[in-house]
């Protein structure tokens, strides 16, 4: 008899929408990765993918300093309201 395993997660991404959920948004996104056990760069990577409008900025976090942050999501805001 097979036996089954129940998880907390039922795969190997982050909990919530699903891929193909996320398809499917037409939502001007800025993505901004993170780099510890709870913010990997490779899921912002991930999520950038999926959300087909995302602008990924590929900055270490050791460069996402507060004044080059601001600017940056300025600088986004910007173009999606032009």
């Amino acid at each position: 008899m097979p036996t089954t395993t129940i998880t907390l997660y039922d795969r190997d991404t982050a909990p919530g929408a699903e891929p193909e959920e996320l398809q499917k948004l037409r939502i001007p996104t800025l993505v901004i990765p993170g780099d510890d056990p709870f913010h990997a760069t490779s899921a912002a990577q991930y999520l950038a993918m999926q959300l087909r409008q995302s602008e990924y900025w590929d900055a270490p976090v050791a460069q996402q300093e507060g004044e080059r942050v601001r600017r940056k999501i300025r600088e986004f805001l910007l173009k999606q309201a032009a």
